[in-house]
């Protein structure tokens, strides 16, 4: 069954649902659903395709019917409430109340964990663990990332996830990751992690040259917002990465570890007098 958690549209997760229910049940229909939930079926239809939104009193029977647990059911509630909102204010607090109930099941590494984060390999290399049978040589999987780190710096990497409980043995003397999902918990204060961030983008700049277009996908956008539009556009970029990690976790094969760098950062101070003409500026190039 798919987990609300990882939603950031509750009309998604339940159209998911009610597709995974079919499964186990062929006689679930949209006529079952609405003798169960009170809602007329052709409703059902409009609000699985995003035409329209649930009453709110509706929502206990729905919480009923796809068994979530008292945070998953305030999380399904947080969430109708933010994708019904318009107000710029509420949505942003709406959004970040989303984020810590989530944040309850993702492993939120603590202030002294941050040395996760003093090299960039730590993470490869810890993804190619979680894709690779065989992970009992430490050195040659060094050598497989790009660019390669030496024998030194892959078992300082491993080192430092055996000291923090990342990876655990597997028995064959290998290792098997544990926690699926990794987080500072927002935006942490940390030179490692800004220091993590920066060697990121550098290896971004050296994919230019080191990787055929083919295998990688580098591009910029330059566009224009009002400044109280940040939040929103914030939450725009998460829902974008939380998206792509979920399609990643359903995927049944990986074969290759990834690196994506999203940025925005101004590239203008604030206009005092904005133009504010019949014409309005270009929103992006």
């Amino acid at each position: 069954m798919p987990e609300v958690l990882e939603y950031l549209e509750y009309r998604e997760f339940l159209r998911d649902w009610f597709v995974e229910t079919k499964k186990d049940n062929p006689f679930t229909s949209y006529r079952y659903l609405g003798q169960k939930t009170g809602v007329d079926p052709a409703w059902l239809v409009r609000v699985f395709q995003k035409e329209g939104h649930l009453n709110e009193g509706t929502l206990p029977v729905f919480i009923r019917l796809c068994g979530l647990d008292d945070r998953r059911a305030e999380y399904f509630k947080t969430l109708y409430r933010f994708n019904k909102t318009k107000a710029k204010q509420a949505l942003s607090e709406l959004y970040y109340r989303l984020m810590e109930l989530r944040s309850l099941e993702t492993r939120v590494l603590s202030t002294p964990e941050l040395s996760y984060f003093g090299s960039w390999a730590c993470a490869a290399l810890r993804a190619l663990i979680g894709i690779t049978k065989d992970t009992s040589d430490i050195s040659k999987l060094g050598s497989n990332l790009t660019p390669a780190i030496s024998q030194d710096e892959a078992r300082n990497a491993l080192g430092v996830m055996k000291q923090l409980g990342l990876v655990v043995p597997d028995g064959n003397g290998g290792w098997n990751i544990t926690d699926q999902i990794i987080s500072t918990g927002g935006e942490v204060k940390s030179t490692a992690v800004r220091d993590f961030h920066r060697r990121t983008l550098e290896l971004a700049l050296e994919s230019i040259d080191r990787h055929k277009p083919d295998d990688r996908d580098i591009s910029s956008v330059v566009f224009t917002a009002d400044e109280s539009d940040l939040p929103e556009i914030r939450h725009k970029i998460e829902e974008f990465r939380r998206g792509l990690l979920q399609f990643a976790r359903k995927s049944e094969r990986a074969d290759r570890v990834y690196a994506l760098n999203i940025s925005m950062f101004p590239l203008s101070n604030k206009v005092e007098d904005p133009c504010t003409g019949s014409e309005p500026p270009k929103k992006g190039e």
